[in-house]
């Protein structure tokens, strides 16, 4: 049976209110937790809410020798409630107080250029889709997490060729299991569905599988990233597989970069492979 577009969304909402409900005792236990993560600078750890900005550049090969796609990306990321907290003159034990842990913002704006392999050889550049989104810690241990949260995809680009066409919906969780694949890993597995409620059809459920493990003592880390997505809309199946292989250049002032080459895989793939890479600056 096909599920319709409103069923999927219906459900994902419901399963997500509940996360978002879920595990509020042992609060204190788990301010401490998070509020110690802060030492870690790499940006691999989805629950570590810390200032994030990000430079990276992805190139994509379109499949059947259709073209490519290159990518400036700019990002940034932060908690909330601190510097709320700031402004208000709230104490610590205030209403803002335990918003900058458990609550963390994400935006990300692109500037594409594609390249087209027709007669005339077609090149359109301009600002592409700008996406945002927001998470919630509602359970975090020394071996578990639970987080969900929502991201929105917005139709901005310049042009139709360089965009989506589509402003999307996706409500998305992920599980965060530390330490279960060897010392000083996460799993960090994420669910996500993806719904458009303006222009093109999007109706997508995306199961993504990250795994991060650290090496060096802090100062490398290794991702595999696999991400298989369904697509209802057309009853099709295909994936993206990303390797990320992360560095560090001067721990104490929060600054590393990474290389991250991946692959797409099935009859459906919008692209055979990628390449990206990225410098990234993390504080607070």
């Amino acid at each position: 049976m096909k599920l319709k577009r409103n069923q999927i969304l219906l459900l994902t909402v419901f399963l997500f209110c509940a996360l978002l409900s879920y595990g509020q005792e042992e609060e204190k236990a788990e301010e401490s937790l998070l509020e110690s993560q802060k030492k870690d600078k790499s940006g691999t750890n989805p629950i570590n809410f810390t200032y994030d900005y990000r430079v990276y550049f992805e190139s994509q090969a379109f499949k059947d020798g259709g073209g490519s796609q290159n990518r400036a990306i700019m990002e940034f990321r932060a908690p909330l409630g601190r510097d709320i907290a700031n402004v208000t003159g709230e104490e610590a034990g205030g209403p803002w107080g335990s918003l900058g842990s458990r609550w963390a913002v994400r935006m990300r704006a692109y500037y594409n250029t594609v390249n087209f392999n027709d007669a005339a050889n077609t090149t359109v550049s301009g600002i592409g889709d700008f996406d945002a989104r927001i998470l919630f810690v509602a359970k975090a241990n020394k071996k578990f997490a639970i987080a969900p949260g929502l991201e929105a995809f917005f139709n901005t680009a310049t042009n139709d060729v360089i965009g989506s066409g589509s402003t999307v919906l996706a409500p998305v969780v992920f599980f965060g299991f530390f330490n279960w694949l060897g010392k000083y890993s996460i799993l960090a597995p994420g669910l996500q569905h993806r719904v458009s409620i303006a222009g093109n059809d999007v109706n997508q459920s995306v199961l993504d599988l990250y795994y991060v493990k650290m090496l060096a003592k802090g100062k490398n880390w290794l991702i595999v990233n696999p991400q298989p997505v369904y697509d209802w809309e057309n009853e099709t199946t295909f994936a993206q597989i990303d390797v990320e292989w992360g560095f560090m250049i001067a721990k104490a002032a929060g600054l590393s970069g990474y290389i991250r080459p991946g692959l797409g895989v099935g009859e459906a793939r919008p692209f055979n492979y990628n390449f990206e890479f990225a410098i990234k600056f993390i504080w607070r």
